[in-house]
């Protein structure tokens, strides 16, 4: 539950609706494969927001772990694709 609230907040403190980032993570246009089985990393693009988040992903459910907002290494993927 900690990390879905310190989620939220990091919306907030962003501006960036709740709803649009979890669209945003379900949609997965840039994906990257983590060393743990079922853990991904997304970058993804919200307004003038670069964003990335570790989750874990089965087939009936996204589970977010961490939201920062992306670096620059991210960034050049995240153009690459």
């Amino acid at each position: 539950m900690h990390a879905k609230h310190r989620f939220a907040e990091r919306a907030a403190k962003l501006g960036i609706n709740y709803g649009d980032i979890e669209l945003e993570i379900r949609q997965q246009k840039v994906k990257f494969k983590e060393k743990e089985k079922s853990k991904f990393k997304t970058v993804f693009k919200i307004d003038e927001n670069m964003l990335t988040a570790v989750k874990i992903e089965k087939l009936d459910f996204i589970h977010v772990l961490t939201l920062w907002e992306s670096n620059e290494e991210e960034v050049k993927k995240w153009k690459k694709k």
